[in-house]
């Protein structure tokens, strides 16, 4: 008489309902990307483009933030490191979102940041302005920093800029701007040459994550 043995996964984890819709909300952004043709881009498109996918990374954190009642962060790579060709193209131009994992017999969050998904690049030569940017409409002061880890390796960490949503999925800087700017960036230097064009853009990230527009462009460069 032959048995059949059934088998049964151990330990298995599969993916929660937040993050297939942070998943789905990415996927969707980078879509609409290539409906336009991402070899195409021009100057203009570029800075829109790069928009659009930090707005979508936006609400992404804002979602696992609330979905799993913790704290999650939107991050952009900033530590200069043009010796490195695969640091040089991280820098100013790969986000991604992290958060605390919650200790489910404790409900404590974990000190150390988890990657939600894989790192996203801006379009070739958009880069995230730090300088331009602010940190919250009240004290004008650049975005914090922090050091995270970007891939499974221990080892590859670097400084990044970031936005944070607690675990009601309220943005901890209300009125932070996230500019962009668009050029050829030298080795060694921090920020792109931007030419006779001015080509930058950005928007606002209020306290529900929402975001708006900034529509004023010489009040961007102003502030650069």
């Amino acid at each position: 008489m032959l048995r059949t043995k059934s088998r049964t996964r151990i330990g298995s984890k599969g993916f929660s309902l937040v993050e297939l819709l942070a998943v789905m909300t990415i996927i969707a952004v980078l879509l609409s990307l290539a409906s336009v043709g991402i070899s195409k881009i021009g100057k203009g498109q570029g800075i829109t483009s790069g928009i659009a996918l930090a707005e979508g990374l936006v609400s992404s954190a804002r979602s696992i933030a609330k979905g799993k009642g913790t704290t999650a962060r939107l991050i952009i790579h900033s530590e200069l490191n043009d010796k490195d060709p695969i640091e040089r193209s991280r820098y100013r131009r790969l986000m991604m979102v992290v958060y605390r994992e919650i200790d489910p017999e404790t409900g404590v969050e974990s000190q150390t940041w988890s990657r939600s998904g894989v790192p996203v690049f801006l379009p070739d030569q958009v880069f995230f302005s730090a300088e331009r940017s602010r940190k919250e409409v009240v004290t004008g002061d650049e975005w914090s920093k922090d050091r995270f880890q970007l891939s499974n390796d221990p080892s590859d960490s670097a400084d990044c800029y970031y936005i944070e949503f607690n675990s009601q999925g309220i943005c901890t800087t209300p009125g932070a701007s996230f500019v962009f700017e668009n050029g050829a960036r030298p080795n060694n230097e921090e920020r792109a040459i931007l030419g006779k064009t001015r080509n930058i853009g950005g928007f606002v990230i209020w306290r529900n994550g929402s975001t708006s527009m900034i529509r004023d462009i010489d009040q961007i460069d102003s502030e650069g």
